[in-house]
């Protein structure tokens, strides 16, 4: 169970990058998933050093 919440912050930037991807694939015009993907990586961002400092193995 530590793994898997030790990596939660890595899947957190990686659904913001296949947010990403999809928008730029998609070729839509409004920044609504552009906004999205920004938060989705910089929150799993600081979820990856807040829960790695933490958690000590």
């Amino acid at each position: 169970m530590k793994v898997l919440l030790k990596r939660l912050g890595i899947f957190v930037v990686l659904a913001g990058v296949g947010v990403l991807a999809y928008s730029e694939f998609q070729k839509l015009e409004n920044n609504t998933l552009l906004i999205w993907s920004g938060v989705l990586v910089v929150v799993g961002l600081l979820i990856y050093i807040l829960v790695n400092t933490l958690i000590q193995e």
